[in-house]
C-alpha cells in the first residue's frame, strides 16, 4: 500500500516516525510505503525526507497512492480530501473542522466511489472514542455525553483551584506553555461535540444550535465557593437525548469531587458517554501528537482489513441548546435583584447556589449575570 501524508509538522513528523520505525511489526503481513510528504515549503531538505513535495497534484495525480493521510488541519483540508475520496483513494484525517461541517457529503462520496473514509484522531487523541461509538451506537440507544475536549483550559482551572490563583494569573502560567489561543468560547469543544453527537444519536446536527457560554469570566471566589460546596469547576461539552430535541451545550460545569471528571487535571480530558445498555463508558487520555499518531495507525489498519464504516445520520433531530435543561446553577448576579432572590437556596456572599431552573430562565436573565456554572449532581 502506497501512502501519502499531507502535512508535516508536529503531528505528521511524529506519525512519519512511528511508520519508519515500526512499519516492520505492525503491519508485517503487509508492504506499506510512504511515497510522498506534502509540506508547504522545503527550505531545507536535508531536514525532510527525500519525498516531500509541495504540490498536491503529484499525490492526486498517481495511481498508485491507495491512501492519503491529512494532518494538516488548515483551509485545504476540505477540498484535498474531497478531491482523493473522488480519486479513488481511502482518506484518514484528523480534522475535526472538516468532519463537523463536511461529513455528510463526504461520506456519500466515499461510498459512491468504495472507499474508506476514517477520523478516529478528530476527537479524542488516542481514546479511540470515535470508532467506540461507531460501534455502540448501532445496537445501543445513547442517551448522554459529557466530555472534557480542551485540555488546556482544563490545565488553566487546576491551577486556579490548586495554587488559589485568579483567572489572569493562571492564564499567564498556562500561555507560556502555549503557542496557540485558549478556546474561551467554546468553539472548538461545540465541534467535536458535534461530532460525537452526530454519531450517538445518528442525527444532523447544526453547529450554531449549539449553546456556548464562555468560561472567561471565572475567578477565584467562584473556584473556593466551589471548593467549599464540594465541587471542582470544569469546562464541560454535553449533549442530552430524548425523543423530542436533544439539548447541546458547552459551559462551565460544577461536578462533585468524587466525579471522576473532578479528578482530570493538568493537560488530560475525558470523554463519558451513557446508552441504555452500557450505562456509563468513559474514556479519559491526553489529546498530544503521540496518540493522535497511534488513532491514525489504527484506523490504517481499518484501511487494511475488511472494515466498512459507511454509517451516515438517518434523522435531523431538533437541537435545542440548553432551553429545555433543568438543574442547580451557581450564579453569581451583577445585581442581586428578585429574581435571583426568589431562586436562591443558598447565598455565599453574593454567589448563589440556586433551585433548580431550566435554561430558558438561564437566557432570560443571562445579562444579569456576570458568572454561572451548571451543577452535576
Amino acid at each position: 500500500m502506497n501512502i501519502a501524508i499531507l502535512g508535516f509538522e508536529s503531528l505528521g513528523r511524529k506519525l512519519y516516525e512511528i511508520l519508519i520505525a515500526k512499519k516492520s511489526e505492525i503491519y508485517r503481513n503487509y508492504d506499506l510505503n510512504i511515497k510522498y510528504i506534502l509540506v508547504n515549503e522545503i527550505p531545507d531538505i536535508a531536514l525532510l525526507p527525500n519525498n516531500a513535495t509541495t504540490d498536491f497534484k503529484n499525490i492526486i495525480n498517481d495511481n498508485d497512492i491507495d491512501l492519503i493521510i491529512d494532518v494538516l488541519n488548515n483551509d485545504k483540508s476540505f477540498e484535498y480530501i474531497k478531491e482523493a475520496l473522488y480519486s479513488s483513494k481511502h482518506v484518514i484525517t484528523t480534522n475535526f473542522d472538516v468532519i463537523a461541517s463536511h461529513y455528510v457529503e463526504l461520506q456519500a462520496i466515499a461510498i459512491d466511489m468504495n472507499v474508506k473514509f476514517l477520523f478516529d484522531g478528530a476527537v479524542g487523541g488516542g481514546m479511540s472514542i470515535i470508532n467506540n461509538l461507531l460501534m455502540s451506537s448501532t445496537y445501543n440507544e445513547i442517551t448522554k455525553i459529557e466530555a472534557i475536549f480542551d485540555d488546556d483550559i482544563n490545565n488553566l482551572l487546576t491551577l486556579m483551584s490548586k495554587y488559589n490563583l485568579s483567572f489572569n494569573q493562571a492564564l499567564d502560567n498556562v500561555s507560556l506553555t502555549l503557542d496557540k489561543q485558549l478556546d474561551f468560547e467554546g468553539k472548538i469543544q461545540a465541534k467535536k461535540l458535534q461530532i460525537l453527537s452526530m454519531i450517538a444519536y445518528n442525527t444532523t446536527i447544526n453547529y450554531d444550535d449549539i449553546y456556548r457560554y464562555s468560561i472567561s469570566n471565572i475567578d477565584s471566589d467562584i473556584i473556593l465557593v466551589s471548593s467549599l460546596l464540594g465541587y471542582k469547576a470544569k469546562y464541560i461539552a454535553s449533549s442530552y437525548f430524548n425523543q423530542s430535541y436533544i439539548n447541546m451545550t458547552v459551559e462551565p460545569v460544577l461536578v462533585k469531587n468524587t466525579d471522576i471528571f473532578a479528578s482530570t487535571e493538568n493537560r488530560y480530558g475525558i470523554i463519558r458517554y451513557y446508552g441504555i445498555y452500557s450505562d456509563a463508558v468513559a474514556f479519559y487520555g491526553k489529546n498530544d501528537g503521540d496518540v493522535i499518531a497511534n488513532a491514525i495507525i489504527s484506523d490504517i489498519k481499518r484501511v487494511l482489513s475488511d472494515y466498512r464504516q459507511k454509517f451516515m445520520p438517518r434523522y435531523s433531530h431538533i437541537v435545542s441548546g440548553n432551553r429545555h435543561l433543568v438543574s442547580r446553577y451557581l450564579i453569581k448576579p451583577k445585581v442581586m435583584n428578585d429574581f435571583f432572590k426568589n431562586i436562591a437556596e443558598k447565598n455565599l456572599d453574593n454567589i448563589i447556589v440556586s433551585s433548580p431552573i431550566s435554561g430558558d430562565e438561564i437566557l432570560e436573565h443571562k445579562n444579569e449575570i456576570q458568572f454561572y456554572a451548571r451543577i452535576i449532581d
